[in-house]
């Protein structure tokens, strides 16, 4: 006999809601071990079920990572994207004080992201080296799946998108190479703040005026490359 529609419904959320446990619980896990503790017994067993009923889930322990990663990446990188897109578009008509202003907000929302769960940030930066190599990346090329490791990496090439998004809106063009550059150069700066913000080495506020300083001179000569 057919289960009745009442009954799928039912199997349907309690599903739902254990793909959600299973999500919550590598959170945890990775906020705590970082990339190294990940396991699946361990995830399993933090989400309140047996490691064989995790495969009702997931297809393995690389496939949770990629949506998780995927839900992070969104989480931290929505409030923020058209506030950016906006201020480099809008880069040849702001004067040093609006700049400022502008810059102060958006680095703010950064902040803020990060010390929503500062010990998984300090995790993600700390995995970087180790996961975001090209040697791993080629090795990893044709797998539909990406490791929690990556996910810097990731959020870095999305702020190569954004960067572009705001130059093409404002008219100009400049090579990638550039563009990468600026970037790598912007985030080093913020994730070193953002965790010596966390040893209470300075306040939030000192980091945030001293970077949009740096980032002053820094989108200066970024911008003088790029041509109208």
């Amino acid at each position: 006999m057919a289960a009745s529609p009442a009954t799928e419904s039912k199997r349907e959320l309690a599903k739902a809601k254990t793909r959600r446990a299973l999500l919550k619980s590598a959170l945890q896990l990775y906020s705590v071990e970082g990339a190294c503790g990940m396991s699946m017994n361990k995830v399993a067993k933090g989400a309140g079920i047996a490691q064989p009923s995790f495969y009702n889930h997931f297809d393995s322990l690389d496939a949770l990572q990629h949506e998780l990663s995927e839900q992070l990446k969104d989480n931290y990188l929505s409030p923020m994207r058209m506030a950016w897109v906006t201020m480099i578009k809008d880069y040849d008509f702001l004067n040093k004080e609006q700049f400022n202003q502008r810059c102060q907000s958006c680095l703010t929302l950064i902040f803020d992201a990060a010390f929503q769960n500062i010990a998984l940030f300090q995790h993600l930066v700390e995995d970087r080296p180790r996961f975001g190599s090209k040697t791993i990346n080629a090795v990893n090329k044709d797998s539909e799946h990406k490791q929690l490791g990556n996910l810097i990496t990731e959020i870095q090439e999305e702020w190569t998108e954004i960067f572009i998004q705001g130059l093409q809106l404002s008219g100009r063009s400049i090579e990638r190479t550039h563009v990468n550059l600026c970037v790598d150069i912007a985030s080093a700066q913020v994730h070193e703040l953002i965790l010596g913000c966390h040893q209470e080495r300075y306040s939030k506020q000192q980091a945030i005026t001293i970077l949009s300083a740096n980032f002053a001179a820094l989108f200066g000569n970024f911008f003088a490359r790029t041509q109208q």
